[in-house]
């Protein structure tokens, strides 16, 4: 690993963990104890301090939040930034306060005192969990993904339920409002995509762990609508009515979608994609506005669950 990465990992375990002894940073970093004392010099000559205690609890830790870039904001930019703060806290933004935080320094910085915020109102759901605790799995996670140490958890899945799981975390994203980690499962010698939120317990292991080489986000998230997108790829192509047609039309819910108008303002939508379920329950939520015509496997599944609905309602 190059210095410069090394500097970086040094920055952002800190920021993660908080206060670390020297040699557990050089263990962490797989270097000598000397070159934690180098980096530190290093730091400071960048402008970015580092505060240290001796004793038997000491360590290094960043005590004044530092900033490696530096620039300029105007009034337009600060109100996008405002209208992305109402749509991240009704989305349960686990990091609402630094957020806030950050946008009252550019507010104080800026030269107009005066800024008026843009009103907005979104009318959406939020995710119903705590967020301080899902906001140190998220941190401990991302720690995990640095150090490259396993987790040992006890997860909740729809399918099995709640079961113990050792996991090698890749990358962590978020979906849908929600915050996801994929990674390695020991136990379904697989890679899996887990949803933090579901996670009861959990403990950072000591076990390292190396990641799979041909392993790429990109191509393990294929284009879909969901991120459930591990089955086969199938040509779908879906009939929408209007008024419909006019909201789907306006959005682009996958990258190789292809839309043909027809003349009763109704359109074809067409795609190469995977995630037969997600796709599935796209399609229902549009209810008779919608009507699939390929593949006869989603249209099926579709009928199925129609039905379903139908005995349910008697």
């Amino acid at each position: 690993m190059s210095k410069l990465a090394n500097i970086l990992k040094m920055v952002i375990l800190l920021k993660c963990r908080g206060k670390m002894k020297i040699r557990d940073l050089a263990q962490e970093l797989e270097i000598n104890e000397r070159m934690i004392r180098k980096y530190k010099d290093d730091l400071e000559q960048a402008g970015i301090y580092l505060s240290s205690t001796s004793g038997i609890n000491g360590g290094y830790f960043i005590e004044n939040d530092t900033s490696l870039l530096s620039f300029g904001v105007d009034k337009e930019e600060y109100k996008a930034l405002v209208m992305a703060e109402n749509e991240l806290k009704d989305n349960g933004f686990i990091f609402m306060k630094e957020y806030n935080s950050a946008l009252d320094k550019i507010a104080a910085a800026m030269e107009e005192k005066e800024l008026d915020k843009p009103t907005t109102m979104i009318i959406s759901s939020k995710p119903n969990v705590d967020l301080k605790s899902e906001r140190k799995k998220y941190l401990d996670i991302q720690t995990s993904i640095v150090t490259k140490n396993k987790i040992k958890m006890s997860y909740f899945s729809l399918g099995s339920g709640v079961k113990e799981r050792i996991v090698s975390p890749y990358s962590v994203f978020r979906y849908n409002g929600s915050w996801y980690f994929i990674g390695y499962c020991d136990l379904r010698n697989e890679i899996r995509e887990f949803k933090i939120s579901r996670i009861k317990e959990y403990e950072i292991l000591q076990e390292k762990f190396e990641r799979l080489k041909t392993f790429n986000l990109n191509n393990y998230i294929k284009s879909g609508i969901g991120i459930m997108c591990d089955d086969e790829e199938f040509k779908l192509k879906i009939k929408i009515k209007y008024p419909m047609s006019i909201k789907i039309a306006e959005r682009i819910w996958i990258k190789n979608q292809k839309i043909s108008y027809n003349e009763d303002n109704s359109i074809i939508f067409e795609a190469v994609t995977s995630g037969m379920e997600d796709i599935k329950n796209w399609v229902l939520g549009m209810g008779i506005n919608a009507e699939v015509l390929e593949p006869k496997k989603l249209r099926d599944l579709i009928a199925e669950e129609i039905n379903n609905m139908k005995n349910l309602y008697k």
